[in-house]
């Protein structure tokens, strides 16, 4: 919905379907995202941000931009940004993935407003993984590549066993 009057028509059609309803502020910005790989022991690295930029047609990155659409969004990997918002994105996804417990692997995702706020969106435990997606260009462009990601992960999981035993 993207003005008020729209609202309440929006919230009857929306009650049809279901007794709840979700309804978010949308917030003007880039998304961008950062890939989170967590070593044997213990440590993080965190990736160059990438960043998701939707199609004109699409104006932000709706479920038929990302799936229905083959032209619905570019993934530009490394983001453009300035130097200090780049590290402040990446310090902000290593303390993510510490504050909700992730394990292994995660991808962090942001918007970037105009006026340069970084906000975490939500993180994805489950990241899209194949090699032409965001959690392994952004791995790429910062040195690591498909099949030492899997490595390490590997690695991990070997190793937490091992404290598990």
């Amino acid at each position: 919905v993207s003005a008020e009057k729209d609202y309440e028509a929006a919230l009857t059609e929306g009650f049809r379907h279901g007794r709840k309803l979700l309804a978010e502020e949308f917030i003007r910005g880039r998304e961008i995202e950062c890939s989170v790989l967590e070593d044997t022991e213990g440590g993080l690295f965190v990736s160059r941000p990438g960043e998701i930029v939707p199609a004109q047609s699409h104006g932000f990155y709706s479920y038929d931009a990302k799936y229905i659409d083959e032209h619905g969004a570019a993934l530009k990997v490394p983001a453009e940004l300035p130097q200090e918002i780049e590290g402040k994105i990446r310090a902000m996804a290593a303390k993510a993935f510490r504050a909700v417990g992730c394990d292994g692997m995660a991808r962090v995702d942001f918007f970037v407003t105009p006026d340069m706020r970084v906000l975490i969106n939500e993180l994805n435990t489950i990241p899209g993984f194949t090699d032409i997606s965001m959690y392994s260009k952004a791995m790429a462009a910062s040195g690591v590549s498909y099949c030492e990601i899997i490595d390490r992960l590997v690695a991990h999981g070997l190793a937490r066993a091992g404290r598990s035993a």
